[in-house]
């Protein structure tokens, strides 16, 4: 019959659904890895030296952390702007400088100078691990540093660390092989609990794991799993026999009693005591609604749709 041949079907290959769908799966898990780390090695970390409106801090102390200890030069953006404090004030020199902390005032380097209405570039450095500190001097017309730069001079800096970006490749093939893992040790996993399971089903009595199979194939039907066809009912609907329904369940009953006398070592036939009392309580069995030309009624699609028409329960 149709549905055995459809049974016959499912046990000889696997779902070719489940298996693309873990095919994608690690697809774009093997992505998303990539993505994080695309994301993560281009952050910064902001440092705020200076704000418009705010006293002008001179002398600030950066300090470039040395990830992973291998003491690798860190990318530092460096976006500074300069503005008079107000339209009254005295146009001054700006100067921007720094050096290693503990290196002395003759290690300094200059990154800028300019009047305070000039337009302060973006620079930036390459600097190891280590502390740095950042010196924003107004020079007067002497030459001299102004003691209260803040009364004529506004400004805005923000240095920004770089703090993944040396390790750019090394966390892409990081995360290629976390991805090559997941992928292994997911089919690794699968093909252990499918052997684990085939061995629990081996050791099972032959009647037990028919009975078995029979069960997961009804379950999955009633749960929608398998949409039920007109050709899968027409074994239901004709038959050699014309077998009344309970002759049917009688023959349920002595297959399922033949399997455990057969794995028991009983041969002796199985005899259902209770037909004859079935049969006079019931009545004798006809196929009145069994014959005939089949329909197909597309609201029925699983076994669990053919049950609640049978049950009188659909709504």
């Amino acid at each position: 019959m149709a549905r055995e041949t459809n049974v016959d079907d499912k046990k000889s290959g696997k779902n070719p659904k489940n298996g693309r769908v873990r095919f994608f799966a690690t697809l774009i898990t093997w992505i998303l890895l990539n993505l994080i780390w695309l994301q993560a090695s281009h952050a910064v970390a902001v440092n705020e030296v200076n704000e418009h409106g705010r006293v002008l801090n001179g002398n600030y102390v950066l300090t470039i952390p040395d990830m992973l200890k291998m003491d690798r030069e860190t990318n530092v953006d460096l976006n500074c702007d300069f503005k008079p404090i107000n339209e009254t004030a005295s146009v001054v020199t700006v100067r921007l400088q720094y050096h290693e902390s503990g290196s002395g005032d003759a290690a300094k380097e200059l990154l800028w100078e300019g009047e305070s209405d000039q337009v302060c570039p973006d620079m930036q450095l390459q600097l190891y691990p280590g502390k740095y500190n950042f010196y924003t001097t107004v020079i007067l017309e002497d030459g001299s540093a102004d003691v209260y730069p803040s009364r004529n001079l506004s400004a805005e800096m923000d240095l920004g660390i770089h703090i993944w970006e040396p390790f750019r490749v090394e966390g892409f093939i990081a995360a290629n092989l976390l991805g090559l893992f997941l992928g292994i040790a997911d089919r690794t996993i699968r093909q252990i609990m499918k052997r684990r399971n085939a061995a629990i089903v081996r050791n099972m009595p032959l009647h037990k794991r028919r009975q078995k199979e029979e069960w997961e194939q009804v379950m999955t039907s009633m749960s929608g799993g398998n949409a039920a066809e007109v050709n899968d009912l027409i074994g239901f609907q004709t038959s050699e026999t014309d077998l009344s329904m309970e002759l049917q369940r009688k023959n349920m009953r002595e297959r399922f009693a033949a399997q455990a006398a057969e794995a028991d070592g009983d041969t002796e036939e199985f005899v259902d005591e209770t037909l004859d009392e079935l049969e006079e309580e019931l009545g004798k069995g006809t196929t009145e609604g069994l014959t005939g030309k089949v329909e197909e009624d597309r609201n029925i699609r699983t076994v669990g749709d053919l049950w609640r028409r049978l049950s009188g329960n659909e709504k």
